[in-house]
């Protein structure tokens, strides 16, 4: 411990005695781990914050917290037949169409049986939601607001404008993920757990992944939705015959919609545990 000189304003120098100093902690006594305070704070604790905030700022925002349109839509799970003609007379009954930007493979530009659609008027982008699963040629269309994720140089130049900043998640990085081997494979095991999938992803691109890639079809496909929100979690399961479903297996990790890697795993049978 060491001495601190304690003088109140009107004190003479000359008559400072001991009763005038008390007792303070030293900075690294074990009972005073915080150091002096600084108009509340430490230079220390600002420190921590402001490196905190920071970091903050870089995390990418999760699913569902990107900025949503007021008039735009995605549309998915659409039939690779489908035009601009057909999606509207489809959409009549809500109102009209404004414009159609279909999702497309970037090299190879292949239909990705998807696309953002926008309305006149947010009741009109509103009303669309709320008809997500109705049939267009067929095909139970899921449709949710489209969210503004700063992708574009559009949507970039328009959130300038109004002083904010849209998110741009670094793909990149993302496709360089690799995840660990499978485990061992199941008794009687046909089925494949998909993971990593891009959020645009379609029954037809699945199917023609699997085929393309290791010459097997897909018997059936199932794909995870929030429970609250009905937002595909970008995870599903995929039947095989028994006799297909290991060439299936060998495409873990193999750069699936958008460069994502696909991540696989084996799917227990139901009552094998």
């Amino acid at each position: 411990m060491r001495k601190m000189k304690a003088q109140e304003e009107n004190d003479d120098e000359k008559n400072i005695g001991y009763d005038n100093f008390v007792e303070v902690p030293d900075a690294d006594d074990d009972e005073y781990e915080g150091g002096f305070e600084d108009d509340g704070n430490t230079t220390t604790t600002r420190k921590e914050e402001e490196e905190k905030q920071k970091e903050e700022k870089k995390k990418p925002p999760k699913p569902g917290e990107f900025p949503l349109s007021n008039t735009k839509v995605y549309v998915g799970n659409l039939s690779w037949q489908i035009d601009d003609e057909s999606l509207k007379r489809a959409f009549v009954d809500i109102g009209e169409i404004k414009s159609i930007v279909w999702m497309e493979e970037k090299l190879t530009k292949k239909f990705l049986g998807a696309g953002v659609v926008e309305f006149h008027s947010e009741e009109e982008a509103t009303k669309a939601v709320e008809n997500s699963g109705r049939m267009v040629l067929k095909r139970e269309c899921k449709i949710r607001r489209w969210e503004q994720r700063g992708n574009t140089a559009e949507e970039r130049k328009a959130a300038a404008e109004r002083g904010e900043s849209l998110p741009n998640s670094n793909q990149k990085e993302k496709n360089k993920k690799k995840f660990p081997e499978m485990g061992e494979k199941p008794h009687g095991c046909y089925t494949l757990f998909m993971g990593n999938l891009d959020f645009n992803m379609t029954d037809d691109f699945i199917w023609d992944f699997f085929k393309q890639n290791a010459g097997v079809e897909m018997i059936k496909v199932r794909w995870l939705e929030n429970r609250d929100t009905g937002e595909f979690r970008g995870q599903g399961y995929a039947d095989f015959k028994k006799d297909e479903i290991d060439q299936a297996a060998t495409l873990h990790n193999t750069p699936c919609m958008g460069g994502r890697p696909i991540k696989l795993d084996w799917q227990a049978p139901r009552g094998s545990r």
